[in-house]
C-alpha cells in the first residue's frame, strides 16, 4: 500500500454523542492514520464527539481537528464553505464522510473529489443521498444489498471493528446468582421494556441495564418494587459494567450492527441477541451467541435460561465468540480492508 503514504484525507462527521458512530469515527480514523501521510478531521464544536476525540487525537500528529460551529454547519448544507476550510478539503486526496445528509452540499461544491460514505444505518430514507457519493461502506449485509439493488456495485461491506487488546477478558463470574447485562440508549427499539418484563418473573436472576435517555423515568416505573432489576445509568467505564455480568443481551428491535456485542464477546461474555440486520452478521446460532426473534418474550426468556443451566454451551460460545473477534473484527483486520477497497476503489478510477 505504498501508494498512500503520500496521500491526505479528510474525514467529516457532525455526530455528536458519545455512541457507536463516535467509536467508529476514532477507529477508522486511527487504522487510515498508519498509512497516509495526514489526514483532516472536521467536527461539530463542543460536540460530546469532538471533546472526545480532541483528547484521544490531541498527542498524534498525523491527524489535524477543525471544528464547524452550529452556522458554519448551517451555511454548509446551503453549499456556502468558509475559504480557511474549502482550502484544507480542496487538497485531500478522499473524502471520507460519516453522515449522509453532507453527501449532497459536499458533492455541490467539490464535483470532481472521490467521496466515500461510511453508511452506519439501515435507514432507507437516506438512500437517496448516496447519489452523490462514488462508494459506500456499509455496516451489514442487508444495507449493502439494498443500495446495490439501486446503485450498481456503489456499496462494500466494511464491518465495524473492535480494539480486542485494549479489553480486559473475565470468562466465567463467581456471582452469586446470574447477572445479566443490556446497554444502550433508553428508546423504544433497544426493547428494554421486554427484558424488564421478563425478569420480573424472576427474582432470583438479575438484570442490569447500563445507559440513558428519555425512558429513563419510564422504566423506573417499570421497575419499582423489583430489587432484581438495576437501571445504572450512563456507565462512564464499561469494565465496571462488563465485569459484574455473566451474559450479555442485546435485545433491540433494529441494529444495523451492535459494536456493545463486540465489546461483550472480546470480553468473554456469551451474547444472545434479537435478530437484527448487524447481529445476524455477527452471530451464528448455538456457535458463538444465541439469535431469538425480535419481541418474541417466550424466546427471549428461553434463551437466558439455556444458558444459565447450560455451562458447557456458555463456555464453547465464549471461546468461538474470542476467535470470531480476532478473525473478522480486529482493528488489524478493518485497516486490510478499509485500504484495500480504497486500493480497489482508485485501481477502477
Amino acid at each position: 500500500m505504498e501508494k498512500f503514504q503520500k496521500k491526505v484525507f479528510t474525514v467529516i462527521s457532525f455526530d455528536k454523542s458519545i455512541g457507536g458512530i463516535s467509536k467508529m469515527i476514532e477507529l477508522s480514523t486511527l487504522a487510515m492514520t498508519s498509512k497516509v501521510s495526514k489526514i483532516n478531521l472536521f467536527l461539530l464544536k463542543n460536540s460530546n464527539t469532538t471533546k472526545k476525540l480532541t483528547e484521544k487525537f490531541k498527542n498524534n500528529e498525523k491527524i489535524r481537528i477543525y471544528k464547524f460551529n452550529y452556522l458554519e454547519k448551517f451555511l454548509l448544507k446551503t453549499g456556502f464553505l468558509k475559504s480557511k476550510f474549502y482550502k484544507k478539503i480542496i487538497l485531500s486526496d478522499i473524502i471520507f464522510i460519516h453522515n449522509a445528509n453532507l453527501a449532497k452540499p459536499l458533492r455541490r461544491i467539490f464535483i470532481e473529489k472521490f467521496i466515500i460514505l461510511f453508511f452506519h444505518t439501515d435507514k432507507q430514507k437516506q438512500l437517496k443521498s448516496l447519489k452523490y457519493v462514488n462508494k459506500v461502506f456499509t455496516v451489514n449485509n442487508f444495507s449493502k444489498s439494498l443500495i446495490n439493488r439501486s446503485y450498481n456495485n456503489k456499496a462494500t461491506l466494511l464491518a465495524n471493528c473492535i480494539d480486542v487488546k485494549s479489553n480486559k477478558k473475565y470468562y466465567e463470574r463467581k456471582n452469586k446468582k446470574l447477572v445479566v447485562g443490556a446497554m444502550g440508549r433508553l428508546v423504544k427499539k433497544k426493547g428494554f421494556d421486554k427484558l424488564i418484563r421478563i425478569f420480573k418473573q424472576y427474582e432470583d436472576i438479575s438484570l442490569m441495564i447500563a445507559g440513558d435517555g428519555p425512558l429513563m423515568n419510564y422504566y423506573r416505573g417499570l421497575v419499582k418494587g423489583h430489587k432484581n432489576i438495576n437501571l445504572l445509568g450512563w456507565v462512564e467505564n464499561k469494565n465496571i459494567f462488563f465485569s459484574k455480568i455473566n451474559i450479555f443481551f442485546s435485545s433491540s428491535e433494529e441494529e444495523p450492527f451492535g459494536l456493545v456485542i463486540l465489546e461483550a464477546m472480546t470480553r468473554g461474555i456469551p451474547v444472545i441477541s434479537t435478530k437484527c440486520n448487524g447481529p445476524m452478521d455477527i452471530l451464528k446460532n448455538n456457535h458463538n451467541g444465541i439469535l431469538v426473534e425480535k419481541n418474541n418474550i417466550a424466546e427471549m426468556k428461553q434463551a437466558v435460561f439455556k444458558l444459565k443451566d447450560n455451562v458447557n454451551l456458555r463456555n464453547k460460545i465464549v471461546k468461538n465468540a474470542l476467535v470470531t473477534v480476532k478473525k473478522k473484527y480486529s482493528i488489524e483486520e478493518y485497516r486490510k480492508n478499509l485500504f484495500q477497497e480504497i486500493k480497489n476503489f482508485y485501481d477502477k478510477y
